[in-house]
């Protein structure tokens, strides 16, 4: 493949990626706002440490587990940062 065809299966990627994003996003948002209705905190932190270790076990390529660790971990992040917001 040469560098534009490259660069346009990345393009394909990151538009699914941003479909999931908003998708996964909008779900956090009704997670926030069930959490504020029930007075429950925002953090579940045994939640997220069974979620990272769940999706670790799924990545195929060890090289990239580091990387896919530190990604979940700002994508939870960012997803708590939301809830906060309501």
């Amino acid at each position: 493949m040469n560098l534009d065809e490259l660069r346009s299966k990345i393009n394909e990627i990151d538009e699914n990626i941003l479909a999931l994003f908003e998708e996964r996003m909008h779900i956090a948002k009704q997670i926030g706002m069930y959490k504020k209705e029930h007075n429950l905190p925002v953090l579940d932190q045994s939640r997220e440490d069974a979620l990272l270790n769940l999706m670790k076990s799924k990545v195929k390529d060890q090289e990239l587990l580091n990387l896919y660790e530190a990604f979940l971990k700002h994508l939870m992040t960012l997803s708590k940062a939301y809830q906060n917001e309501i």
